[in-house]
């Protein structure tokens, strides 16, 4: 059963937040969560380039940003498909190499049974995803988790991160969905099928200060700055340990 902290944890990324703390008030700290699974500040630099703010406050306490993170790992280790579904979702052609190329999700991935959603197509250079998920796939259904879903109309199932898929399939767009534009009117580059498989637990663990100049990093691109290269070096360092299977 899915318990309080994790239902938190869920509410908070979908954005369904209130108040005004600078982490829990955030509606959309999922920019950044979603950052922390990339190598690189590639990822952080594309939402900087779509003028998204990426708050620095999400990685101000690193024990506060663990217990969330890994409330969330611990409902996907509880939810599961009940049945056989196809989902969509519409993705940053950037983000969906590295996902292609290691043939798993690499962050907590929104989908709609629902198809490809507008409210996605706020981003530079993207492709239509296609995702076969079995029953028994470790994923969340946001509308049947949550008790109160303030996206109900989006009809999400998140993907967890390190989701194995036993293959991509790409192809040229269908001329149905040639009309969906990205933020600068381009149409789609491709369209892709991908069907899950296999999932990992993992949790977070996080040790030294690269926290720090991650914050800095965040605040240089959100000023459209260049980060100091010494804090690129170590905030994507510490990136790379924050990531470990479950034992």
């Amino acid at each position: 059963m899915i318990s309080d902290s994790e239902i938190k944890a869920l509410k908070f990324y979908t954005g369904d937040v209130s108040g005004s703390d600078r982490f829990w008030g955030d509606p959309k700290a999922y920019l950044v969560l979603n950052s922390l699974f990339f190598t690189g500040i590639s990822t952080e630099c594309a939402r900087a380039s779509e003028r998204k703010y990426l708050n620095p406050e999400i990685l101000a306490d690193s024990e506060r940003l663990c217990g969330l993170m890994n409330c969330i790992f611990s409902a996907f280790d509880k939810c599961t498909a009940e049945k056989s579904v196809i989902s969509f979702r519409v993705e940053r052609f950037s983000d969906y190499v590295p996902i292609r190329e290691s043939k798993r999700t690499v962050s907590f991935t929104s989908t709609s049974t629902s198809g490809f959603l507008d409210s996605y197509r706020d981003r530079k250079g993207i492709v239509l995803i296609e995702f076969g998920i079995p029953e028994g796939t470790h994923c969340i259904d946001m509308g049947k988790v949550l008790d109160v879903y303030s996206k109900s109309d989006e009809a999400e199932i998140l993907l967890p991160p390190f989701l194995q898929t036993s293959y991509f399939k790409e192809y040229e767009v269908p001329e149905i969905y040639t009309n969906i534009t990205d933020s600068e009117s381009n149409p789609p580059v491709l369209y892709a099928e991908a069907l899950a498989r296999d999932y990992t637990s993992y949790r977070m663990k996080s040790e030294g200060d690269g926290n720090k100049a991650g914050q800095r990093v965040l605040e240089s691109l959100n000023s459209g700055r260049v980060p100091e290269s010494r804090d690129i070096e170590i905030y994507c360092n510490w990136k790379g340990s924050l990531f470990v299977p479950k034992t």
